[in-house]
């Protein structure tokens, strides 16, 4: 596999999770506002930050653009951190497969993202 496939794999992935993030949490919940939103309101603008950030990311990924690439390991990054809080802390059966599928997510792009090339030997 070629690196420029590899980034744009990895920005395909991170656009779906973004995507997913937006419409199913970031939205009801900034919609619902500071008072309505069941999660703390910080949390919620954070998570549409790191998702809006996360779809900056994909297109310099998928331009084999290495400041996108350089962007989507640091989102992907905060990303992990958060899975692994929550396969710490959550509770119910979901929420850990959840997290476990999301652990998966953001290992895979890290690894897309820091694909090389095999260079052949010169021996």
């Amino acid at each position: 596999m070629t690196r420029s496939m590899a980034l744009r794999i990895a920005a395909v992935l991170s656009v779906l999770v973004a995507i997913i993030g937006i419409t199913m949490f970031d939205l009801p919940n900034l919609v619902l506002g500071a008072e309505g939103s069941q999660d703390p309101f910080a949390i919620v603008v954070g998570s549409f930050a790191s998702d809006v950030l996360a779809l900056v990311a994909a297109y310099g990924a998928w331009r084999a653009q290495k400041w996108g690439a350089v962007l989507l390991i640091a989102v992907n990054t905060f990303w992990l951190v958060q899975a692994i809080g929550s396969l710490l802390l959550d509770t119910t059966a979901g929420e850990t497969v959840f997290a476990s599928v999301m652990l998966v997510h953001h290992l895979t792009v890290l690894t897309l993202c820091l694909w090389r090339e095999r260079v052949a030997s010169a021996v």
